[in-house]
């Protein structure tokens, strides 16, 4: 059982990674990797409000990204910790 929190919409489920999966949630192991920047989304959400959107197609600088963001790159890159319930 991990927290799974969507970088976009801010919804949270504490379950399986295949429970999340099923549901179209973008989050590891199932989908990426942890400790590596990539969407962190639940199956309602759009890639283009992700920090990894931000930062691959926006090309903005880690110093320039949002508060938002910010939070985001923290949890991921201290994650599966940071994630568990």
């Amino acid at each position: 059982m991990l927290r799974h929190i969507c970088e976009c919409c801010g919804k949270e489920q504490t379950i399986s990674s295949e429970e999340a999966y099923a549901q179209g949630w973008d989050y590891p192991p199932k989908m990426g990797s942890f400790k590596i920047v990539s969407p962190r989304t639940c199956g309602e959400c759009i890639i283009q409000n992700t920090l990894w959107w931000e930062i691959t197609c926006n090309k903005t600088p880690p110093g320039q990204l949002s508060e938002r963001h910010q939070q985001t790159l923290k949890r991921i890159l201290t994650e599966p910790e940071s994630i568990m319930p």
